[in-house]
């Protein structure tokens, strides 16, 4: 693959993932010491019989809980999602921390606070918000992927990896925190064996029906040498895992 085409291919990734290209001065990393996250690639099981049983996807947390929201609170957040959809980041924002001001048990307006504030440059902001947004309900998968993204951007890429390996710790089958993960191993981390393994999570829980992270990957293969990088799972999953990349729910 030519140089070219390599680096189209990582600016779709990027996009694609929800990670920005803009860093600004790293903070100090080299204390925080990188966490497993290998353990959490989908595993082979077998029947009494010694057949292979085919993959069952475990359910996201988040979307299981049984959570009941004021009515008014629910309208102001379709409101707001609507007016940040349209650029109006001011009224999203007024509306969300009305939300936030009259609720302290919902942790979604916070992430879209958090998005505001990072797509404004404010990245401290941002942090503080997706960090309200787990300490009010720590199952909140997207408010992981929404931190561990801002702390890559500051250049705190052990912690980005720590703050996947613990939603991943939550959910393992967490196709946009193993797509996360692929991209920090390879392209801030250089570890490409362990973005593969990530990579090859990520398609196979998503029936391998992203053809860029395909594409993706077999430039990695070349890199790395290895054809499956993690225990294979020669049976397909039931059923695909659905993208979780903004649900942006007001969910507690």
């Amino acid at each position: 693959m030519k140089f070219v085409k390599q680096m189209s291919l990582i600016f779709l990734l990027l996009v694609l993932s929800a990670c920005a290209t803009n860093t600004v001065k790293p903070l100090d990393n080299k204390t925080v010491s990188l966490k497993d996250t290998i353990k959490y690639m989908p595993k082979q099981s077998f029947n009494e019989l010694g057949e292979l049983v085919e993959y069952a996807p475990k359910e996201n947390p988040y979307l299981a809980m049984d959570s009941r929201i004021d009515k008014g609170s629910v309208l102001l957040f379709i409101e707001a999602k609507k007016a940040k959809r349209n650029g109006d980041l001011k009224t999203a924002q007024q509306k969300l921390k009305v939300i936030t001001n009259k609720d302290k048990s919902i942790s979604g307006p916070w992430v879209m606070l958090g998005d505001i504030n990072f797509e404004n440059k404010k990245l401290k902001l941002a942090q503080q918000d997706y960090q309200q947004a787990l300490e009010i309900n720590s199952e909140n998968v997207n408010a992981y992927i929404a931190l561990a993204r801002v702390q890559r951007v500051m250049g705190d890429f052990n912690l980005a990896q720590n703050t996947l390996e613990r939603a991943l710790a939550l959910w393992p089958d967490f196709p946009e925190a193993h797509l996360n993960l692929g991209i920090l191993y390879d392209l801030y981390l250089n570890k490409s064996q362990q973005a593969q393994q990530h990579m090859e999570a990520y398609l196979f829980l998503t029936q391998y029906k992203n053809p860029e992270v395909i594409a993706w990957l077999d430039e990695v293969k070349s890199r790395t040498g290895i054809e499956q990088s993690f225990i294979e799972v020669k049976v397909a999953a039931k059923n695909a895992v659905k993208p979780v990349e903004n649900i942006e729910k007001a969910k507690g």
